[in-house]
């Protein structure tokens, strides 16, 4: 059982999520599902997070070979966790990695918190078309919001567009 001792940090076994980390913050500043407030809050929130981790783990440069490797490690997977995985020596160019990225659709929020654990998507969090992304976003509320992208240009080529 968690330490409830006052001053010291409540530790679980599993890192926070970004949307619990979110409702911490409604649960202390008495935000109402039901409010514009509520869904302002957690789009600034998400999308902050999002983009700061997006940031660090990957890099914002579109044109960073080390960055879209990384990206193709944590979307694919390595040949250590499956057949189709990749081999990073098999990445020698951003294109390689494009290819290997090409119909394989990715929540956000998901990619950035598997990955901050050094761990690559599981199968099941890894779609083939973008209707299938839009549905298990809206069916999660796992949304980013498509206009805050431009901050970081990397980001940008995961972006679709929700029910299209």
């Amino acid at each position: 059982m968690p330490s409830r001792r006052v001053g010291y940090a409540v530790r679980t076994t599993e890192p926070s999520t970004i949307l619990s980390s979110f409702d911490q913050i409604a649960l202390r500043d008495n935000l109402n599902r039901g409010t514009d407030e509520y869904w302002e809050r957690r789009r600034e929130f998400i999308s902050a997070e999002v983009r700061e981790r997006f940031s660090r783990i990957f890099g914002a440069d579109v044109e960073s070979l080390d960055g879209w490797k990384k990206l193709c490690i944590h979307v694919v997977g390595t040949r250590t966790t499956g057949k189709k995985g990749v081999r990073e020596e098999d990445l020698q160019t951003i294109e390689d990695c494009k290819k290997k990225l090409k119909n394989k659709f990715i929540n956000l929020i998901d990619l950035v918190e598997y990955a901050q654990r050094g761990q690559s998507l599981p199968k099941k969090l890894v779609f083939h078309s973008r209707k299938g992304l839009s549905e298990y976003i809206q069916e999660e509320e796992k949304y980013f919001p498509k206009s805050d992208a431009k901050k970081v240009p990397l980001l940008k080529y995961f972006l679709i567009t929700i029910g299209a």
